[in-house]
């Protein structure tokens, strides 16, 4: 195992435990994987993943393509157990913009399963800024004045008044690829 890479994240016997990668550094992010396992013995490893897509994911499809991406490729950098992907992205439906989000964990056994969070309405005039390659993040700074969103209450806390926060819903995505993975598993699907 990578002891010297766990020692800064686990202070219990790291053979007992969960060993978990998460392809980020983004607090916001790697609080939602802690969140998710809060009563469990674990080792998280917050790991610098490329996500193979656009910085700016345009779609359902190229969003869950990079969570996926994500897991994958800090699978492969560490010794991690399971990997978890996180990414938010846009996507058009009919002819209005959503804000989206979806989660990937793969296993060693390169076992991969998925979900995604609620979509949220975004404002129409976004839409420009987007196809012209502008990042939601800048978007978002320039209408709100928010300095590093994703890693605080993110778009999703502003358009819902903060009733729903960015780390609420990757918390609740990494619940819900936790127990598919233990479904599967403990049902050896």
């Amino acid at each position: 195992m990578l002891v010297g890479q766990l020692q800064a994240y686990a202070t219990k016997d790291i053979q007992s435990q969960l060993v978990i990668a998460v392809g980020s550094k983004n607090p916001v992010k790697i609080q939602a994987v802690k969140n998710a396992f809060l009563n469990e013995d674990i080792a998280l490893i917050p790991c610098s993943a490329s996500s193979n897509v656009r910085p700016q994911p345009l779609s359902d499809e190229e969003t869950l393509q990079g969570a996926i991406n994500r897991a994958k490729d800090c699978l492969e950098k560490t010794e991690a157990q399971l990997a978890f992907g996180l990414e938010a992205g846009v996507l058009f439906l009919n002819t209005h913009l959503y804000l989206c989000h979806w989660g990937a964990l793969v296993d060693q056994g390169k076992h991969v399963y998925f979900t995604n969070g609620p979509i949220i309405l975004m404002p129409q005039d976004y839409q420009e800024a987007l196809l012209a390659g502008k990042n939601l993040e800048d978007i978002m700074h320039d209408s709100t004045g928010i300095q590093s969103l994703g890693a605080k209450e993110g778009a999703i806390g502003v358009f819902t008044e903060n009733r729903l926060n960015r780390e609420q819903v990757l918390t609740q995505i990494v619940q819900v690829l936790i127990g598919q993975y233990r479904y599967y598993q403990t049902n050896n699907l």
